[in-house]
């Protein structure tokens, strides 16, 4: 019984498909827009860039992989979901199945459409040994990525439909992946629609867990057919790499030390290594297309493209990681194909990660009332004009900073609220802090956000931000995609709401302080106080004991001639044997995927089960 449904009649769009359409998501893990590595995906650029359409401007509303892989199958920012994290209280996979985010969500909302749903890839973390048979609801297939090697890329374990977890030696993560998707495609039924989530865990560093108490992280590992790959590329030089000054940033920033020679070297390799391991995404993708080929289904397929978040290195001192609210942390790749979308076309629309599933559900032809969305679909057909009214996103953190090459002091302050405004003649990065801290960024002058205006802007201006931040930071459904609104109605963004006319109004609104920098997302912790009062009475600055930053830590690496190296301790087996790139018409290896999976040995399983196993982003 179609309990929280409503079959929609006309196609999404206005694009009136034969039957419902497919849909697949290609989700990389930590990948990044602004050092370029897009340019490095022929593939993407052949069959989605000119095939389909590229959105700039699509951020994600938290830069961490848990809480916006949620907001992706549910539609809602993190403040309403409460999963801000990566393991308990507030996030992780057993987290996410007590408090029954699968109950509502994505994948059931498209079975009730009539969908047949397959995962394959990362899930959530803590989905691993112990719980792999506690399978969420909503698909059909469910093969993921098992903890502790979701991160270890020649240790690929899965669990198919909670079954017993299978080790695939020699054979790259990427690679598995790609196989177990084909092999969905190839025998799909050809009269019922699916939904297929791609998820592999690259470009991600490379993290493993041996039994001791400390996670071990290092540079991304490819698969042996592009280790010889762009041998001379190095971090883009921008101005905020390695930032000379520093001033204005929050004070883990500012306490930063210049990155030495010997990190910018390593830290080079670690950024050719992410490139070489989204060969293996590239040639995924053109395996799923030629696939839909040879299946005539391509014609009604919409393929997406995007990750769960962004990712920088040495972006002002910062070594490697996300999890701030800068531009390298929230803005990710987006592109889409599929029945009447726009070839070649770039498009400057404002959307994010809680807009997929309501578009998802339009493409369907169907809609849920089980909560509001958060997000509202993305208008992705060519005559389906973008709102430009819809220029504000709430970008939200609740978590330590953690460098992934080395721990970053006072990184538990790193508890923040953002507002990401991107209008018609002005863009604006807004942050307010745990410590009391602000910083204003105008993006259109200042694109790598090095000059914090906060001191020196407008007094009509900061009132703005703040009374948005105010109805953003607790915003639910129609709130969040139309805050302005909700603060005076008739007023539609940012150049309107600067009009003279409304300076005593907003004059005479409030502003958002955190009071703590707690790890974990509580609604008392941020309080709402008059434009007149000083936000420093209201901050309680070393009210909680300093978090534990570093999880997991990084082994120094040695670096000759512009390489480093790293294994972990591992079992030694004979890698699988492949030369060049692998041509999307054939597969990676000699019949079905599933003969090269071994069951877990009991030292593997033992070491699954250890507390510590699961301590990493």
């Amino acid at each position: 019984m179609i309990t929280n449904l409503i079959l929609a009649v006309a196609a999404a769009g206005g694009i009136l498909a034969k039957k419902q359409p497919n849909i697949i998501l290609l989700l990389s893990d930590d990948q990044d827009v602004r050092m370029n590595s897009l340019e490095y995906m022929p593939i993407l650029q052949k069959h989605l860039g000119e095939e389909g359409t590229k959105f700039e401007k699509h951020y994600v509303t938290t830069a961490l992989c848990c809480p916006s892989r949620v907001s992706i199958l549910k539609g809602q920012f993190a403040h309403n979901t409460n999963f801000t994290d990566v393991g308990p209280p507030t996030g992780g996979y057993d987290v996410f199945l007590e408090n029954n985010l699968d109950e509502e969500y994505l994948p059931v909302w498209l079975q009730r459409a009539g969908y047949a749903t397959h995962y394959i890839g990362k899930f959530v973390n803590g989905y691993g040994v112990p719980n792999h048979k506690n399978v969420p609801r909503g698909w059909n297939s469910f093969d993921a990525l098992v903890n502790p090697w979701v991160y270890d890329f020649y240790h690929p374990v899965l669990a198919n439909g909670g079954g017993e977890p299978k080790h695939y030696p020699g054979i790259h993560q990427v690679d598995v992946i790609r196989e177990k998707a084909l092999n969905i495609l190839e025998t799909v039924d050809k009269e019922t629609p699916f939904f297929l989530y791609i998820s592999p865990s690259a470009p991600h560093t490379t993290v493993g867990f041996t039994g001791e108490t400390a996670i071990k992280t290092s540079e991304s590992i490819p698969a042996d057919r592009h280790r010889h790959l762009f041998p001379l590329e190095k971090i883009p030089r921008t101005p905020s790499f390695n930032s000379e000054s520093v001033s204005g940033k929050p004070r883990y920033i500012e306490s930063l030390p210049l990155l030495n020679q010997t990190t910018i070297d390593t830290l080079d390799h670690w950024y050719r290594q992410r490139l070489r391991n989204l060969q293996s995404i590239d040639e995924l993708l053109g395996s799923v297309i030629e696939t839909l080929k040879r299946q005539n289904q391509l014609d009604n397929t919409y393929i997406f493209y995007s990750a769960d978040n962004g990712y920088h290195i040495g972006l002002h001192r910062l070594n490697a990681g996300k999890t701030t609210p800068y531009e390298d942390d929230v803005n990710v790749p987006f592109y889409v194909r599929g029945p009447g979308v726009a070839k070649g076309k770039v498009r400057q629309d404002v959307n994010s990660h809680t807009d997929f599933a309501p578009t998802f559900l339009k493409l369907a032809g169907a809609t849920q009332t089980a909560y509001p969305f958060d997000g509202e679909p993305i208008p992705i057909h060519e005559d389906e004009e973008a709102d430009r009214n819809r220029e504000t996103l709430g970008v939200e953190f609740w978590r330590p900073a953690g460098g992934e090459f080395s721990p970053i002091p006072h990184g538990e302050e790193n508890t923040y609220r953002s507002l990401r405004i991107n209008g018609v003649g002005y863009s604006y990065l807004y942050t307010v802090w745990c410590t009391g801290h602000r910083e204003l960024y105008d993006n259109i002058k200042d694109p790598f956000q090095l000059k914090n205006i906060y001191e020196t802007a407008s007094a009509k201006l900061v009132n703005r931000l703040d009374a948005l931040l105010v109805a953003v930071h607790d915003c639910k459904g129609t709130t969040c995609q139309k805050p302005w609104n909700t603060l005076l109605p008739g007023i539609n963004n940012l150049g309107e709401a600067l009009n003279p006319k409304f300076d005593g109004f907003f004059s005479g609104q409030h502003k958002l302080v955190i009071r703590q920098c707690l790890p974990y997302y509580d609604i008392g912790n941020e309080v709402i106080i008059k434009n007149s009062e000083s936000a420093a009475d209201y901050v309680i600055v070393g009210g909680v004991p300093p978090a534990e930053v570093n999880r997991f830590r990084a082994e120094p690496l040695i670096v000759q001639d512009g390489r480093a190296d790293f294994e972990f301790e591992r079992e030694t087996h004979a890698k699988t044997k492949f030369k060049g790139t692998v041509s999307p018409k054939h597969k990676v290896v000699d019949g079905d995927i599933e003969r090269y999976g071994v069951p877990l040995t009991e030292e593997e399983i033992r070491l699954a089960y250890h507390p510590h196993a699961y301590d990493y982003d």
